[in-house]
């Protein structure tokens, strides 16, 4: 199906509330839907392909096998590390709403448990694996839409950090690849990519699996590798505020929370901040 029929088609689904009463075989469309899931077009990527996938997965419409395939589908080759390492080109829009799959998918399996420790354990190997390999971080592209790498990325993690299979050992890896995301822009974050990032950092903590010297080194890696030799002084300014702005939102995220980690971590980032003054 090209991408003006499908276009045409879920514009017609979507005209009916998005329902599938009267949708022949939805699992075939869905296929059809992730062969355009990066397309340019913000409309059928964003509103049409992404909004239909959220919604439909929410209601169970798919079966187990279905979303299993589905999930492997967004994680392979051809879609989550299309054309992975690129800058400025339109394959980040493939890599970028394959991930944010993960979220409806995983917030199913919050309900209605399908997924077992080894397709857990395979979600999170490649969503590390992703983020340390993704370099486009632009937000809005104009004329095509969102790409938002880290916040889509920050989603998918916020949501797979809360399987009860990930443990110390993986909840840190999530950690320190996540925030990365945050030192490696030579931009300023304009696009709430910091509120994202902090919302994942978040439930990470909440797991309380983390030990106090893994927040501390976590932390203090933050301003050791904005602080790379051979950068620009703006360019090092830019990566400093980013960090310093997500310092900030994190701080205000958990400024109620009573329970540990955070009230150690509270002080060791209102800590960082003064100092950084």
């Amino acid at each position: 199906m090209d991408a003006l029929t499908l276009k045409q088609k879920l514009q017609h689904i979507q005209s009916a509330n998005r329902s599938i009463d009267h949708v022949e075989q939805p699992y075939e469309l869905a296929l059809h839907m992730m062969k355009h899931i990066g397309s340019p077009d913000p409309v059928l990527r964003d509103e049409l392909i992404y909004i239909t996938f959220a919604t439909w997965i929410g209601k169970g419409v798919f079966t187990e096998d279905e979303l299993r395939h589905l999930l492997q589908l967004a994680l392979d080759d051809q879609h989550l590390f299309h054309g992975i390492g690129e800058q400025g080109t339109d394959s980040v829009f493939t890599r970028t709403f394959s991930i944010l799959l993960l979220p409806p998918i995983l917030n199913l399996d919050r309900e209605k448990p399908f997924l077992n420790k080894v397709d857990i354990a395979g979600i999170h190997h490649r969503s590390i694996t992703y983020l340390a390999c993704e370099k486009d971080l632009r937000g809005y592209v104009d004329d095509k839409g969102w790409a938002h790498a880290p916040a889509h990325a920050a989603d998918a993690v916020e949501d797979l950090a809360q399987s009860p299979y990930l443990e110390r050992m993986e909840l840190l890896e999530l950690l320190h690849t996540i925030s990365r995301k945050i030192t490696e822009s030579s931009d300023v974050y304009i696009h709430d990519e910091d509120q994202r990032i902090a919302h994942a950092v978040v439930t990470i903590l909440r797991r309380n699996l983390l030990e106090q010297k893994d927040i501390t080194l976590w932390i203090d890696s933050l301003h050791q590798e904005t602080k790379a030799v051979n950068r620009s002084f703006l360019d090092t300014s830019h990566r400093d505020l980013n960090v310093r702005l997500f310092l900030q939102t994190l701080y205000l995220a958990i400024r109620t929370e009573e329970d540990e980690p955070f009230p150690a971590v509270r002080s060791l980032v209102l800590l960082t901040l003064e100092r950084d003054k």
